[in-house]
């Protein structure tokens, strides 16, 4: 008995273990929200690898679609626009991913840069980077097998920006996301 025991006490633990499910996916991803106090819009695009249907590892990278006027003046009396660039390492809890309707915890790591810029004809006037966290929650529609369709909301948190009459929290505010998955699920 003691022999028929003894093989089942020293099974060993591993991190994974039973059935494992590899998968991923890509695809556009839209925003919009608050900078400098005035409404930008975001495009750009994420990806990740899938690991048992609930936990992406990926990454992405956003930039604005529109220049966004702020209230610096050029040397010239013209108005400058914020251009904004980031993207990072994004992370991302999927819970229930084979129910119709779940939702998913998201969060990107990263840096970025923000560009003044002069326009009529464009010139750059001043370039800056920043790091930045973006965290979010979004509701996904299992639209196909291999189709996912999210809308949620997230908080960009900018750090590390030093750009005059442009600031760190200028850049941070709330958005609202859409967001096309394509994939392997």
């Amino acid at each position: 008995m003691f022999l028929l025991i003894f093989p089942l006490l020293a099974q060993e633990e591993t991190l994974v273990s039973g059935h494992f499910h590899s998968g991923g996916y890509g695809g556009p991803v839209w925003k919009v929200g608050l900078i400098n106090g005035k409404l930008g819009m975001f495009s750009g695009g994420r990806g990740g690898w899938i690991i048992n249907h609930a936990l992406v590892i990926g990454g992405g990278g956003y930039s604005t679609l529109f220049d966004i006027e702020t209230d610096a003046i050029s040397n010239n009396h013209r108005p400058l626009y914020l251009e904004i660039y980031y993207g990072g390492c994004e992370l991302e809890y999927i819970h229930n991913s084979d129910k119709l309707v779940h939702w998913t915890i998201h969060a990107l790591f990263g840096s970025g840069s923000a560009k003044l810029r002069e326009h009529g004809p464009d010139k750059t006037m001043e370039t800056d980077g920043f790091f930045l966290m973006e965290p979010s929650f979004n509701i996904d529609l299992n639209v196909t097998s291999w189709f996912r369709l999210g809308a949620g909301v997230s908080y960009r948190l900018a750090l590390g920006l030093d750009m005059g009459e442009i600031s760190s929290s200028d850049l941070g505010g709330p958005s609202g996301q859409i967001i096309f998955k394509f994939g392997s699920f």
